[in-house]
């Protein structure tokens, strides 16, 4: 099958199983307004954010080992997938018990904190089934966990907020309960013949700890690019201004719906066309659509965002809206940078990428601290963006330089103008009509300057099998 045809069959596949889910995230977004109040959404965002800093760290990054290793040919599957569950369950343990001696302190009072620990460990078992799943070519059981995991919380979230009134401890709750179905569902699909923790091999695990090593720090830098403007805002601003900048940022991830549905194919495709011949134009073609796509997904979102908080929103968010422009910014620089970033670990360079990414928190900090003191929420969007950038600039420039990807000034620069100019259409513009029709406008001019581009690399005769 034709590189980019696979690319793009394998997109389809876990798009279908992701869409859905994801879709009933956003359907959840006003229930969320309307049974937790600013100060409790604050919450629930701190604590996703705190997970999703603690789930690398605590896990030693041993569920991307597991990924890249499994997808070795010379690797036994069997010894990879069970090291690194040896290693998980050890986590686990200690995470457990560090969480019901921590929850003795008041200090955690309000933050469900054994609540939070079951989530962590459910979080790291989840990502580790789920990566070997995908490395072993079990595409569509991936997919259908996804969908099983968010429908199951999507229902939790109705009993336990709506309902039940359990607040924060619902909303934890319904996490939980999603993950665990979801990871029950995959050991239904095969894999539990392949787990026996006789198969566990010290030498490979040691082999995909020095993988993996980089990976944590990485991941640190990764989340004080990504989500500490939630702490420093918690810190600078107030609980009430973080619920607002969570809200403002639930609808914009809907970039990430199309990221991580790609990134799922991508990293498997990196991995195999890596050393080929044309391995650089596969890379570049595929950077160019990835990179459009991004830019129509993010001016969709920038049509409708007005009236969707105007018309499914609490009031009390409705000013939320404004910061979308820069939180989509954000998205779209750590998108690419995240796309960039699988190249590195297609052949197991993890340093290079953990470099990178420090330059990117290091600027962070910085514009954090400045930018939020002088903008206030608006500055957290501006410095995420900002250091997302850099990140994005010295990953690109290192792999331009090694002859893996092209440069195109021209094409960069158009982007950018395109995006802002319509961004201030967006915030200029008063009717809803104008800024939808505006919209629709620039979407078309971007299809119609990419198609033949788009027509040449993957074929108007595609038929998905």
């Amino acid at each position: 099958m034709n590189k980019y045809k696979k690319l793009f069959n394998n997109s389809i596949i876990f798009a279908i199983g992701n869409l859905g889910s994801k879709l009933m995230q956003f359907i959840m977004v006003p229930l969320y307004s309307f049974t937790l109040t600013t100060s409790e959404f604050g919450k629930t965002d701190i604590i996703t954010t705190i997970i999703s800093l603690l789930s690398p760290l605590v896990s030693l990054e041993i569920y991307d080992a597991v990924f890249r290793f499994a997808m070795d040919k010379s690797e036994n599957k069997k010894v990879v997938l069970n090291s690194g569950l040896v290693i998980t369950l050890l986590s686990s343990i200690v995470i457990l018990l560090l969480g019901f001696v921590l929850n003795l302190f008041s200090f955690f009072k309000g933050y469900c904190l054994v609540l939070d620990c079951f989530l962590l460990v459910c979080t790291i078992f989840y990502s580790l089934i789920s990566n070997y799943v995908r490395a072993i070519g079990y595409s569509k059981p991936f997919a259908i966990a996804g969908v099983i995991n968010t429908f199951i919380m999507a229902g939790m979230n109705v009993v336990l907020l709506y309902f039940w009134k359990m607040g924060v401890a619902g909303y934890v709750i319904s996490m939980i309960v999603g993950l665990l179905i979801g990871s029950l569902y995959l050991l239904t699909t095969g894999i539990r013949k392949d787990i026996n923790l006789r198969y566990f091999n010290r030498s490979v695990t040691v082999r995909m700890f020095i993988y993996s090593l980089p990976l944590i720090p990485n991941s640190l830098s990764w989340w004080i690019n990504s989500t500490s403007d939630r702490l420093f805002i918690l810190a600078m601003v107030g609980v009430s201004a973080n619920g607002l900048y969570a809200m403002a940022n639930k609808i914009p991830n809907a970039v990430t719906i199309l990221t991580n549905i790609f990134y799922q194919s991508w990293q498997i495709s990196a991995v195999e066309e890596y050393d080929n011949k044309n391995a650089r134009e596969f890379i570049t073609n595929v950077f160019n659509v990835f990179t459009y796509i991004l830019l129509i997904g993010s001016i969709l979102i920038l049509m409708f965002i007005r009236p969707f908080f105007k018309i499914l929103i609490d009031p009390s968010y409705y000013s939320a809206w404004r910061i979308t422009p820069l939180v989509l910014w954000s998205l779209i620089y750590s998108s690419i940078s995240g796309f960039l970033g699988t190249i590195y670990t297609a052949t197991k360079k993890t340093g290079e990428i953990f470099i990178t990414t420090v330059y990117g928190a290091i600027v962070n900090i910085v514009a954090s601290l400045v930018f939020i003191k002088l903008f206030g929420i608006y500055g957290a969007a501006l410095a995420n963006a900002i250091s997302f950038l850099v990140v994005l600039a010295v990953r690109y420039y290192h792999l331009y330089v090694n002859g893996r990807i092209s440069f195109n000034i021209k094409n960069i620069i158009f982007l950018h103008l395109v995006f802002f100019g319509y961004s201030a259409i967006v915030l200029v513009t008063s009717s809803n009509i104008l800024t939808i029709i505006f919209g629709i406008v620039v979407i078309a001019l971007i299809a119609m300057s990419e198609w033949n581009k788009i027509k040449s690399i993957f074929h108007i005769d595609i038929k998905i099998k």
